[in-house]
């Protein structure tokens, strides 16, 4: 066992051991113990108009799944709504009324057709904030500031942000956006209060750009179709500060115009810590972060060493790229690996990012096409 990993275990067992000590075990950890298989979880939330809707995963055996909301910590849990499981069914849909406060949490619980004790998911929380406005240059923006350990990844659309925790410990404190706090759950849902939209069509989601202020490892920023996704990566052993700002500019979202020669990149290794890479059409710069150097690097096939020689040229017995390709039209087709993979193209550059938290190391793949 290296020393990363003997260290993350031990931190993880002290801050578990902490947590039942003063009586604040996660819901999971006093749950009944379910069958292997399906979970009894939440697996996304999204408001809609008027409407909260959670799409909610209910393993064998449940006959009836009650979503129970609570307006506060110390509140008591009350009944929001209650479905019949129809035989077979291993996927709900729960539609309510958006609470009229600015907080709230909400969990689900099974009931089979035995007396046995009920089933508890793990909480959600679901918080409120005004729309994202404009800043001074007219920016719509997204400002987030806390603390970080491990894996976490927010993913902002016009309705809302969901902020998914992925490995190691979540923030231990509540992580501020736009100045409100968001309180630390492995699962949490950010939207407005009123049916106004979260991110208004004014501002667009396809041109959104990163702007980091505090960092010691890797925040990434990718773009999807609806969506914009920034996932915090921090390798290094314990939690540390990060801050960084999500800016929309004030533009509609225009289709872009296809253009230049189409082609596919493939960029593998494996990796065991945090690494950027920069790649333009003359050629690739490979940056390392966190512990060890990638192995068994490769662009399209072609054997590359970062440690030896980090910039890599587009020339020769050496290209990866043919030439007149449009970067600012890439996409990711596919990828591989258990923890961060992730692209941003601009109209000069291509950013990627790999991180690889739990122990030990893991092969990545990402697929890149251009049109």
């Amino acid at each position: 066992m290296n020393h990363r990993a003997s260290t993350r275990r031990v931190g993880g067992f002290l801050a578990l051991l902490m947590m039942s000590q003063l009586g604040v075990l996660a819901k999971s950890e006093l749950k009944p113990a379910s069958e292997p298989g399906v979970p009894l979880a939440i697996n996304a939330i999204s408001a809609q108009e008027t409407s909260l809707v959670f799409d909610v995963t209910i393993p064998a055996g449940l006959g009836q799944v009650v979503l129970e909301m609570r307006l506060g910590v110390d509140a008591a849990w009350e009944e929001s709504s209650r479905l019949e499981v129809p035989p077979g069914s291993t996927e709900m849909t729960f539609r309510i009324p958006r609470p009229a406060m600015p907080m709230a949490f909400f969990r689900l619980k099974g009931n089979g057709p035995s007396a046995q004790a009920a089933l508890v998911s793990e909480e959600l929380n679901y918080v409120t904030i005004p729309p994202l406005q404009a800043e001074v240059g007219g920016d719509a923006v997204f400002h987030f500031k806390g603390t970080v350990d491990g894996s976490d990844k927010i993913v902002i659309n016009r309705d809302g942000a969901w902020w998914n925790h992925l490995h190691w410990g979540w923030p231990s404190d509540a992580v501020t956006v736009n100045g409100i706090r968001w309180s630390p759950k492995e699962k949490n849902y950010l939207t407005t209060l009123k049916p106004s939209k979260f991110l208004p069509e004014t501002f667009s989601l396809r041109s959104a750009t990163l702007e980091v202020i505090e960092s010691r490892d890797t925040i990434a920023l990718e773009c999807a179709e609806n969506a914009v996704i920034v996932c915090v990566d921090d390798t290094p052993l314990g939690a540390s500060e990060y801050e960084f700002k999500i800016h929309f500019p004030a533009v509609c979202d225009a289709p872009k115009l296809s253009g230049g020669t189409s082609g596919l990149l493939t960029i593998a290794a494996r990796i065991d810590g945090s690494d950027v890479l920069r790649i333009t059409r003359t050629n690739a710069v490979w940056e390392h972060k966190a512990w060890a150097w990638p192995r068994e690097v490769t662009l399209n096939g072609i054997a590359w060493l970062p440690q030896e020689t980090p910039v890599f040229s587009n020339e020769g017995t050496n290209t990866f790229l043919p030439a007149g390709i449009d970067l600012s039209t890439a996409r990711v087709v596919s990828r591989k690996g258990r923890d961060l993979a992730a692209m941003h193209a601009e109209k000069e550059a291509l950013w990627v990012w790999f991180a690889d938290n739990p122990n030990g190391d893991d092969f990545y793949e990402l697929k890149i096409s251009f049109h």
